[in-house]
């Protein structure tokens, strides 16, 4: 069995090569991102190396979220089996972030942040951190909790939830059973997108009153227990994860396909940039069979960078004729017809010197929208074509061609023809 040092070491050496991931991305192309852009990505790794740093505890970090009083800390108690959180009738005992520890958990309860922007900011940096959530409820959410639990989802859609519906004892001492299944019905309704599995919507009650103490009671939550422990669609994921056999190498995988959601963001912004010159590009005498084609070899050479590929300059151009030859483009005349006969049609020209300024207008306009347009989308064939291991995969090239098509359209501004 691989032992607990073994599995930090291996996680140390993933964070290791994140830096490193970072420092190469901020050395190449620093100079191409605006300040925000270098900020966001510099918070994507942070988020990443502060996950890994938490794994390597071997604890499992949950956050509950909920509206004030639905009995966060009461279910804190009951998972750890002692009375650590305050509780009572009181709004709101918990006005801070407060980690209670005790193996395997480590379980962070949060105020209700429903309208208080300080909250939501606080709620949301401990939903991205944290390896699952607890969404808690008492009976039929509302929509502001409704508002509170997307507003996490959004922020940390990939981390795995679990809805608990607290304080259950009350609708079932006190709802007949059709009218029982009717709220369950309703929160499954409502609360189901949150989670993977109806399973994971579990009932229960932190607390019971004990009329012979006259005081309410901490409870066990069995059924809760056992889905943060099941091993299909739930926070068990994250148990699995952490098993010492298994760990090391699903957490590489995982940190890997984050790594190149990232490298995608930035060769994205550079295909973007790219697009935005090859417009002002064109405006050059002769550009269609001169600048244009060494705008888009430079672009193909530098998102296989971006990607972590190293290739030649030779080796760019190739690829980029490669994924020209889906957009009907074998040459460089190709580019130039291509461009000028998609001008022709936007370029009308009056009759007089005006006209004749204002006609060359038009063409530019055409010649740059076109230009724009067959530029990022060969970017984003580049990107799949990089993706599939510089092949086409088994979607083949017509599926990728309509693929990429659909991400221009999302991804990138919708210029207009002039």
């Amino acid at each position: 069995m691989v032992s607990n040092q073994e599995i930090r070491n291996d996680i140390s050496q993933i964070q290791a090569e994140l830096q490193e991931a970072l420092e190469n991305l901020k050395e190449q192309f620093s100079k191409k991102l605006n300040d925000g852009e270098r900020q966001e990505i510099q918070n994507e790794f942070k988020e990443i190396n502060e996950l890994l740093e938490r794994i390597k505890t071997g604890l499992v970090w949950v956050v509950l979220f909920g509206k004030t009083s639905v009995g966060k800390s009461a279910i804190i108690n009951s998972l750890m089996n002692m009375d650590v959180a305050k509780v009572g009738v009181e709004h709101d005992k918990t006005t801070i972030a407060t980690p209670y520890k005790k193996e395997p958990w480590y379980l962070v309860d949060v105020p209700g942040i429903m309208g208080q922007e300080e909250n939501e900011k606080l709620g949301i940096e401990e939903a991205k951190k944290a390896h699952g959530h607890i969404f808690v409820i008492n009976s039929e959410p509302y929509q502001d909790e409704i508002e509170l639990f997307n507003l996490i989802h959004e922020h940390s859609p990939n981390i795995p939830k679990i809805v608990f519906v607290n304080q259950w004892d009350k609708v079932t001492k006190n709802q007949p059973k059709n009218e029982q299944k009717i709220i369950c019905s309703r929160i499954s309704e409502k609360m189901s997108k949150f989670v993977k599995s109806p399973e994971d919507i579990v009932y229960g009650s932190a607390m019971l009153f004990d009329p012979e103490r006259d005081q309410m009671l901490r409870q066990e939550l069995p059924q809760l227990l056992e889905r943060l422990y099941e091993s299909a669609g739930t926070l068990g994921e994250l148990m699995n994860v952490l098993d010492p056999t298994q760990r090391a190498g699903e957490l590489n995988h995982k940190i890997n396909n984050r790594i190149f959601e990232i490298r995608l963001k930035v060769a994205r912004k550079v295909i973007s940039a790219f697009g935005t010159a090859a417009i002002v590009g064109i405006v050059v005498p002769a550009s269609t069979v001169t600048v244009y084609p060494a705008l888009l070899i430079g672009m193909v050479f530098t998102i296989c960078k971006i990607m972590g590929k190293q290739i030649t300059k030779k080796r760019a151009g190739e690829i980029m004729w490669t994924c020209l030859k889906i957009l009907g483009v074998n040459s460089v005349g190709g580019i130039a017809a291509l461009i000028l006969t998609d001008a022709a049609t936007t370029a009308l020209t009056p009759v007089g010197g005006l006209g004749l300024a204002l006609g060359g207008l038009a063409s530019i306009g055409g010649m740059g929208w076109y230009c724009y347009s067959q530029t990022v989308k060969l970017g984003e064939i580049t990107l799949e074509y990089i993706r599939n291991d510089f092949s086409w995969g088994e979607q083949g090239q017509k599926e990728v061609l309509d693929k990429c098509q659909k991400k221009v359209e999302e991804i990138y501004v919708k210029l207009k023809p002039i």
